[in-house]
């Protein structure tokens, strides 16, 4: 690694994203390349810290919005968000007969695209004791789909003609993890990104139930419940733009949230390994694949004729 270059390409990266030359697509690509052509010591730390970069991010945000906004977005979006995760479980199921498939790795994939990606397999694995290698796989074929989901949603989302709320719901149930469907969703439009972080959020919620459940079917004697503390911080920070008139400082916090997810991106990025793409194991991803297909499809339907 050169680390001389490798910094000062960093630094030059930073500097676009708050001069605005870099948009959410271009800010990952440019971490990944960075990563793919350099390589550097530092993988876990971007993992790490571009997901509390996210975070911060998404509570900035709720200063954008007003509690009452949230609060129509996610009644709104209830029924279609549940029809979708009961959804992606059956064809989880369907796929793994088909493609014979382990359950473990299935329903570890089967929980990711539901819900929320990394932070399902996540919690699911708390849970089902899965084999450390098995947790790896698949946080990074969900990973590697997110990438993909970030450069081609804004464009099927034109050319489909879809509207801002249209796509921000689509996002919001289509593409696994938080930093994919804001990243997406803000390449579309500021409205699309305002109903996709809400509605993505209230997804996220599926997680309790979902691990309750798995616990109970698992017989797991100790079980520990949390609600994540940045989603209390966005409501509280909607509730907050709601009752104090203060527009100009909350419109200043809602703008440094984009530069913020921008730089989540692109440390995202810079958490990609050539190893990731070695070791890849070609029926876990066709699953992985397919199933984010049919619940993007699906997913879309009730976009268009179900809302």
């Amino acid at each position: 690694m050169h680390r001389p270059l490798f910094f000062a390409l960093v630094l030059a990266v930073l500097v676009a994203i708050f001069g605005g030359w870099l948009n959410a697509g271009t800010a990952l690509l440019s971490g990944i390349f960075i990563a793919l052509t350099l390589g550097h010591p530092w993988v876990a730390h971007a993992r790490r810290y571009s997901a509390l970069v996210l975070k911060a991010a998404i509570v900035l945000m709720g200063f954008g919005m007003s509690i009452s906004s949230v609060a129509q977005t996610a009644s709104a979006t209830f029924w279609i968000t549940a029809a979708t995760l009961v959804a992606a479980l059956v064809f989880g199921y369907c796929l793994m007969r088909l493609l014979q498939l382990d359950s473990t790795t299935s329903l570890l994939l089967s929980s990711g695209t539901a819900i929320c990606g990394g932070s399902a397999i996540a919690a699911v694995s708390q849970v089902i004791k899965p084999p450390a290698e098995k947790t790896a796989f698949a946080v990074t074929v969900v990973f590697l789909l997110n990438i993909v989901a970030l450069y081609i949603f804004p464009v099927i989302g034109q050319w489909l003609a879809l509207t801002q709320y249209q796509f921000g719901v689509w996002a919001a149930l289509a593409i696994h993890d938080t930093s994919s469907v804001v990243g997406a969703a803000a390449q579309f439009g500021d409205q699309a990104l305002d109903v996709a972080s809400t509605a993505k959020l209230a997804r996220a919620l599926w997680i309790i139930p979902l691990t309750v459940a798995l616990s109970m079917f698992w017989q797991t004697s100790k079980l520990r419940i949390s609600i994540p503390l940045f989603i209390i911080l966005f409501l509280l920070a909607a509730i907050a733009r709601s009752l104090i008139q203060a527009p100009e400082l909350f419109d200043g916090l809602a703008l440094l949230s984009r530069y913020l997810l921008n730089i989540a991106l692109f440390m995202m990025g810079l958490g990609m390994t050539r190893s990731t793409l070695r070791d890849l194991s070609l029926k876990p991803l066709l699953f992985g694949i397919l199933l984010w297909l049919l619940l993007a499809a699906l997913s879309l339907v009730l976009v268009l004729y179900a809302l």
